[in-house]
C-alpha cells in the first residue's frame, strides 16, 4: 500500500496520469483492482507526475468530538470495525446529502467530518416546471440526473397534481429518491436507469421512439451532454434549469482546520472542488494536501483542472464506487 506515497517519479509523462491495472494492483489494496479505480495526480512545481499524495502532511493534534462545530459535524459512532480507527474523512456535499456515505464510513470506525461546501439555489426555470409536467401533450421521458434534481422534480410534480410520467434516472442514488412514490402507486409508468451512472450512457441507452418528447429538469451548472446526446438520436428535448448549486463563501474556522488535516476529502461536484480550493488555501507549489476521492470523473476532472494532487475516482460514478475509492485512498496511507 505505501507505494502510492513513495518518491518514485515518472519523468517525461503527461501531467495527467491514468493508472494502469498493473500499477493499481501494485499501489493499492486488492479492493482497488476489483473496482477499477483510477488515480490521477499532478506534482506541484516540477515537470514530473506521480500517483497519490505528494507532500507529507502534518496532522493537527486536536481531535473532533461527536458534536456540531459551526457548519460541520463529526461522527464515528456505532463503529463495528476498527480497521480505520483514527482516520478522518471529510464529506462536502450540501447539507442533508451526506447521510448515506456517513453511515457507510462511520461503521468502519472512520471519523467523519461533515462540512458542506455547496448549497442549492432555485434556478431560473423552477417556476415553469409544474406547468411543463402537466402539459397535455405528455412526455415520453422525464430525465432526472441527481438526487437534488429528484428533490426539485418532486416539488414541481406535487404542485402539478402528481401526473404519472415515465422517468429515467441516471443512477441508483437518484432512483432511490423517487422510490417512495412508486411504492405508494403514484408513479406507475415505465422507469429506466442506464448501465453506467453518467449522462453519456443515459443518452445512449434510453429507449426512444421517433420524435420522442423528453423533459429534462436540470441544474443550471449541468453540462449539455444529455440533451445533445438525446437530440442527436432524434429526441425533442426541453431543458429547464430548475436549480443551481453554488459554492459556500465561508465555513467554521475550526472545522476547516480539521478538514485540512484530514486523510481524505471527498467531492461530489465540481462546485465543491472550487469551494475547497477557495476556502482551504491549498494552492501553489509544495503545499501539503489530503488525498481526494471523487464520486466520478466529472469532479475528478475539476480537481485536475485546478491542480489538486492525489485524486481517486471510480470508473462507474455512484456512492458504492465512491465508498470503495475512499477506502482505497485510506489503504494507501502508511
Amino acid at each position: 500500500a505505501p507505494a502510492l506515497r513513495t518518491s518514485r517519479a515518472f519523468r517525461n509523462l503527461r501531467d495527467r496520469v491514468s493508472m494502469s491495472s498493473t500499477a493499481m494492483r501494485a499501489g493499492l489494496a486488492p479492493r482497488a483492482s476489483a473496482l477499477g479505480a483510477r488515480a490521477r495526480a499532478r506534482f506541484p512545481g516540477k515537470a514530473q507526475a506521480r500517483f497519490g499524495s505528494l507532500v507529507p502532511r502534518s496532522r493537527v493534534s486536536a481531535r473532533a468530538s461527536n458534536a456540531t462545530q459551526g457548519s460541520a459535524t463529526t461522527t464515528a459512532a456505532g463503529a463495528t470495525d476498527t480497521t480505520y480507527a483514527g482516520r478522518r474523512v471529510v464529506l462536502t456535499r450540501e447539507e442533508g446529502k451526506n447521510g448515506d456515505m456517513r453511515e457507510r464510513l462511520s461503521v468502519r470506525g472512520i471519523e467523519v467530518l461533515e462540512m458542506p461546501l455547496i448549497e442549492t439555489a432555485p434556478g431560473a426555470d423552477a417556476d415553469a416546471l409544474p406547468a411543463a409536467l402537466a402539459d397535455a401533450a405528455g412526455w415520453d421521458w422525464v430525465c432526472i440526473t441527481s438526487p437534488e434534481a429528484a428533490k426539485v422534480f418532486l416539488r414541481g410534480w406535487h404542485e402539478a397534481g402528481e401526473p404519472d410520467v415515465p422517468i429515467a434516472t441516471v443512477g441508483k442514488g437518484t432512483a432511490k429518491a423517487l422510490k417512495g412514490e412508486y411504492a405508494r402507486g403514484a408513479l406507475t409508468r415505465e422507469a429506466f436507469t442506464p448501465s453506467k451512472a453518467d449522462a453519456e450512457t443515459l443518452a445512449a441507452e434510453l429507449p426512444l421512439s421517433a420524435n420522442a418528447r423528453v423533459l429534462y429538469p436540470a441544474s443550471a451548472k449541468a453540462a449539455s451532454t444529455l440533451q445533445e446526446g438525446l437530440q442527436s438520436r432524434g429526441a425533442r428535448v426541453t431543458r429547464l434549469n430548475t436549480y443551481s448549486t453554488e459554492k459556500v463563501s465561508a465555513v467554521d474556522a475550526d472545522a476547516l482546520a480539521l478538514a485540512k488535516a484530514a486523510d481524505v476529502v471527498t467531492f461530489g461536484s465540481p462546485s465543491a472542488v472550487k469551494a475547497w480550493l477557495a476556502l482551504s488555501g491549498l494552492a501553489g507549489e509544495g503545499v501539503a494536501h489530503p488525498l481526494y476521492a471523487c464520486i466520478g470523473g466529472t469532479s475528478a476532472r475539476a480537481c485536475d483542472k485546478v491542480g489538486l494532487p492525489g485524486v481517486l475516482f471510480p470508473e462507474s460514478p455512484g456512492v458504492d464506487g465512491w465508498e470503495r475509492v475512499v477506502l482505497d485512498a485510506l489503504d494507501s496511507l502508511p
